[in-house]
C-alpha cells in the first residue's frame, strides 16, 4: 500500500511539479538537456519503485508484448489523428488564417527552432514516459485502491492535460484533453500500454516535420499574394 502511494506520488505529482518549474521559463527556449532529463528520470525512477520496490511486473501496469492486434489500433488512430492535425493546419493556412492556432503558436514554433534530434527525442520520450507515468501505472494502481475505474481513470487525465500548462498556453489545453481523453479511452478498451505509446508518438510526430510544413505552408501563402497583387 505505501509503495503504490509513492508511486502514485511520483507518477502524478512530479510530471505537476516539473510544470511549475517550466512555467515560469515557458516563453524563454527549450532547455533540451533539462528536459530530456526531468522526463526519463521520473519515469525510470517509477519503474525502479515497481520493480524493486511493490516488486510487480511490466504487465501490471499494461506492457505486454505480442498483442500485434492492439498495437495496430493504436497505430491507426495515431495515424488518425495526425493526418487530422495535418489537414487542419493546410485548411487554416488555405483560409487565409495563420498556420498555428493562436493557443498553440508559441510553443510549437518553440519546439519548431529546436534541432531535429531534439524533436525526435519528445516524439519518443512523450510517448512512452507520459504513457507510464499518466496511463499505465495511475489507471491500474487507482483502480486497485478505490474500485473506481472512472476516477481511476478520469484523475490522470486531469494531471495529464494541467501538467502541459508548463509549456503551453490555456486554451491549448483543450486539444490536450482531447487527445489525452483519446488516449485514455484506448487503454481502458485494449489495455495495452505499447498501443497507447504508439498512438501517442505518432500524435506528437506532426511536431518532427512542423518546421518543414509551416515553410510550405509560407511560401504557398507568398505565391498566392503575389499572383492576387499581380492581377490587380
Amino acid at each position: 500500500m505505501i509503495a503504490t502511494l509513492c508511486g502514485l506520488l511520483l507518477a502524478l505529482g512530479l510530471p505537476s511539479l516539473f510544470a511549475f518549474i517550466k512555467h515560469g521559463d515557458r516563453h524563454a527556449p527549450f532547455k533540451q538537456t533539462r528536459h530530456l532529463l526531468m522526463a526519463w528520470g521520473g519515469c525510470l525512477a517509477l519503474l525502479a519503485l515497481m520493480l524493486l520496490w511493490e516488486q510487480r511486473p511490466m504487465a501490471s501496469i499494461g506492457i505486454v508484448w505480442g498483442n500485434y492486434l492492439a498495437w495496430l489500433i493504436g497505430a491507426a488512430l495515431g495515424l488518425t489523428v495526425m493526418t487530422m492535425s495535418v489537414l487542419s493546419l493546410i485548411q487554416a493556412s488555405s483560409s487565409g488564417q495563420g498556420a498555428l492556432p493562436d493557443g498553440a503558436a508559441e510553443g510549437m514554433l518553440r519546439l519548431a527552432a529546436t534541432p531535429p534530434w531534439f524533436r525526435w527525442a519528445v516524439v519518443l520520450t512523450a510517448g512512452i514516459t507520459e504513457e507510464i507515468m499518466f496511463r499505465g501505472y495511475p489507471i491500474e494502481r487507482l483502480t486497485e485502491l478505490t474500485g473506481s475505474l472512472w476516477l481511476a481513470a478520469l484523475l490522470p487525465l486531469a494531471v495529464f492535460t494541467l501538467a502541459h500548462l508548463g509549456g503551453w498556453s490555456r486554451s491549448h489545453l483543450v486539444g490536450v484533453l482531447f487527445g489525452g481523453g483519446l488516449l485514455t479511452g484506448l487503454y481502458l478498451w485494449q489495455r495495452d500500454l505499447v498501443a497507447c505509446m504508439i498512438a501517442h508518438a505518432l500524435i506528437d510526430s506532426v511536431l518532427i516535420f512542423l518546421p518543414w510544413l509551416l515553410k510550405k505552408l509560407a511560401a504557398r501563402q507568398t505565391q498566392r499574394f503575389s499572383s492576387v497583387s499581380a492581377s490587380r
